[in-house]
């Protein structure tokens, strides 16, 4: 079967090893020219772990990344709403770690040997004649397919160039997060930490470079990307935390630092994943909010589903297999966006009076609200 991956991030990548394993030599394309750069911070819960085993670089991963074991909650002037063990919570299924997407990446490339992909290359028209995919790249190729796998994120080229605009919706926040690298020396190893405030959050996360922080505050036009003023900004929303972590506040790039990089809080959800031969896994399907932490271990859990799929089926009947695919992933993966949506929507609040709501509401919540809640989610098939 000639298959092609769009996308090699973590559903590609996980789709490409697996399929490999099954005796599928798919191709790859990818739009960025290196995918090695440290990009953002990732956490892999035991979900993402299973895949990981099945691949067989779970002891890479291991090496390669580092414990996120513990969570605190703080207000937006840093006391402590709630210290929670998450080694404690993810005990009965593995061990939840952290590292940055680039460093993931190369773990998953372990899991494709041989795989060769071809760097800063887009899909440029897609069509479908019979079982036939015709494919026309940007480097001036075309290919011919029996399936196209779309694994290129929330904002897909092949989800655009196949499915019409009423057949995928995209969900706005109206907030977003501006990121950077940091090693405070009083953050604690292997502890998440975020900082609720009143129209304005800062998360810090570990990972095997550095901490990555996140500065998350409702989205102003014209300011998605480095500007005059930023770095003041940032510090004057959170000044309450600067005598408590100064490094974090001083590694802050200056303004005119074009590594400043805006994360847009926006997912998106497809009604129907796949169209024929072409259908999409990931993010391409149904995105994910940073607020879960869930996104990259519920691509991998669809990738394996679709890989599962396909080597039950021959070339005739690809189109059987996408339907089951469909129909076993929808309904998880959709009730895991709507947690997501729905805890942003929550959390990311404006005035005085819903932040002390909020935090009152934070208060309550217990050690045995987050097992119950991780038990359901885990538990549930894929």
């Amino acid at each position: 079967m000639r298959i092609l991956i769009v996308g090699a991030g973590i559903a590609g990548l996980t789709l490409a090893g697996l399929l490999k394993q099954r005796g599928f030599e798919p191709e790859v394309v990818e739009k960025q020219k290196n995918i090695s750069l440290p990009g953002y911070m990732l956490s892999i819960y035991p979900l993402g772990s299973r895949i990981l085993y099945g691949l067989g670089v779970m002891p890479v991963f291991m090496e390669r990344s580092v414990p996120s074991d513990d969570y605190m909650m703080c207000d937006g002037s840093g006391n402590v709403i709630h210290h929670l063990s998450l080694k404690q919570v993810f005990a009965p299924y593995g061990p939840n770690r952290a590292c940055t997407r680039g460093t993931f990446l190369s773990v998953l490339r372990e899991a494709c040997p041989g795989l060769v992909i071809q760097m800063g290359t887009t899909v440029n028209s897609i069509e479908q004649h019979g079982d036939t995919v015709e494919v026309a790249f940007s480097n001036g190729k075309t290919g011919e397919y029996d399936l196209v796998v779309g694994a290129d994120g929330v904002h897909s080229d092949v989800r655009r160039l196949v499915f019409t605009p009423d057949e995928y919706a995209f969900f706005e926040t109206g907030w977003g997060g501006w990121l950077w690298w940091t090693d405070d020396d009083r953050l604690q190893p292997g502890t998440a930490m975020e900082f609720w405030g009143s129209g304005h959050m800062l998360g810090i996360y570990p990972t095997d470079y550095r901490f990555g922080a996140m500065a998350v505050s409702p989205t102003i036009k014209g300011k998605t990307t480095p500007y005059q003023g930023l770095r003041s900004d940032i510090r004057q929303a959170r000044s309450d935390l600067i005598p408590k972590y100064p490094v974090v506040f001083e590694q802050i790039p200056q303004d005119d630092r074009s590594d400043m990089v805006y994360w847009p809080l926006t997912d998106v959800r497809t009604k129907s994943w796949f169209k024929k031969r072409v259908v999409l896994v990931g993010d391409a399907a149904v995105g994910f909010l940073p607020t879960s932490d869930a996104g990259g271990s519920m691509a991998m859990e669809s990738a394996a589903v679709l890989a599962d799929e396909l080597m039950r089926v021959d070339n005739y009947h690809v189109e059987w297999a996408l339907t089951i695919y469909q129909k076993r992933r929808q309904l998880r993966v959709e009730a895991a966006q709507d947690d997501s949506r729905d805890l942003a929507k929550n959390m990311f609040v404006k005035s005085a009076f819903s932040t002390w709501q909020r935090n009152r509401v934070l208060q309550r919540y217990s050690l045995k609200d987050l097992s119950d809640s991780i038990q359901k989610f885990f538990e549930a098939p894929i």
